[in-house]
């Protein structure tokens, strides 16, 4: 199983504010759109599941509205994090199913 996060888009929010939403494929297929918030509840879920030290850095928040540049700077990020996050997982499903 391969994500990736090849683009963004600028979306509009319920208030009207806008926000980046990251397009999340799975084995080249788009699956998702999700904000920065949905995938840092993701890396929490994670880590409370798998513990702290095995789980990959997440990328970290910015007080600031993020320029382009930063964007595609923490998209890189995510997608980086999400390919290491799957193998925690797939890593941790793995030895569940041996062990049982």
């Amino acid at each position: 199983m391969h994500f990736s996060i090849p683009e963004t888009e600028v979306r509009s929010g319920e208030n009207g504010s806008t926000y980046v939403a990251y397009n999340i494929h799975v084995n080249g297929v788009l699956h998702c759109r999700v904000r920065y918030s949905q995938l840092l509840g993701l890396h929490e879920q994670i880590k409370k599941e798998y513990g702290s030290n095995v789980v990959p850095a997440f990328p970290p928040k910015k007080i600031f509205t993020l320029t382009p540049a930063e964007v595609e700077q923490r998209r890189e990020q995510l997608e980086k994090y999400m390919q290491a996050a799957t193998m925690v997982v797939l890593s941790g499903f793995k030895l569940d199913t041996i062990l049982l």
